[in-house]
């Protein structure tokens, strides 16, 4: 049995809804829709969640875990702490763990790992609200951005985001008219979390969008334009 199996059958036997067991790990629903349908393998935190949640013993969950080649050159030391760490059985430790192994990963830049953010701190032009929204659930939320004149009187106002959560950083003007606005997505990308952009024109219609990160949970923090303006 594969670990999408595995935990869909839990789950199920167990009485839960995906959005229950998500609520009970707090992860988000998407990301338990996504596991089930093999289209993500859990990270650290949200795979030590599922074995306590449903009970699963961690012999059976590692077994269980298809890793291809690739992610398993890169993962093996990882792997090694993973078992490790939830030998220990120790939710209290297992929390400081994977939240320390985030925010590396949040921070790092390319292969450096103590190098420099990937995006420095700004503020927001003038005349311009960022700011997330319509957050019904710890698992849902947007991104709105606000255009106002001198007076304060609003001129447009956009949503941005997708059906899960996604959560405002930071916006910047950009040369040519538009406007870069820098999140966090559990909506569109790679793993539970990824870091999202999004190209605007000056009436805050979308013209690309894009998402960075990979197995692990990335964090957009904020956003600046380089010495080039670029």
């Amino acid at each position: 049995m594969n670990y999408t199996t595995q935990i869909k059958s839990r789950r199920i036997a167990m009485g839960w809804t995906q959005s229950e067991l998500a609520d009970r790990c707090g992860v988000t629903l998407r990301t338990i829709q996504r596991i089930e349908k093999g289209e993500v393998q859990p990270s650290l935190y949200t795979k030590t969640r599922l074995m306590e949640v449903l009970q699963i013993e961690v012999g059976d969950f590692e077994s269980s875990l298809e890793i291809t080649e690739n992610e398993s050159l890169k993962s093996k030391p990882l792997t090694v702490m993973q078992t490790f760490f939830a030998l220990l059985h120790s939710k209290k430790f297992l929390w400081i763990a994977s939240s320390l192994i985030l925010i590396i990963t949040s921070v790092w830049k390319g292969s450096g790992l103590f190098s420099e953010p990937v995006f420095s701190r700004s503020s927001p032009p003038k005349g311009f609200e960022i700011q997330t929204i319509n957050c019904g659930s710890n698992t849902e939320c947007d991104i709105e951005l606000t255009r106002k004149d001198d007076n304060g009187t609003i001129l447009w106002q956009k949503t941005y985001g997708g059906s899960s959560y996604d959560k405002a950083a930071g916006v910047i003007s950009v040369p040519g008219a538009g406007f870069l606005i820098l999140g966090s997505t559990s909506s569109f990308g790679n793993g539970n979390y990824d870091i999202l952009l999004i190209r605007t024109d000056e009436m805050g219609e979308v013209i690309w969008q894009k998402t960075y990160g990979g197995f692990f949970n990335e964090y957009g923090e904020s956003i600046s334009l380089d010495e080039n303006k670029s």
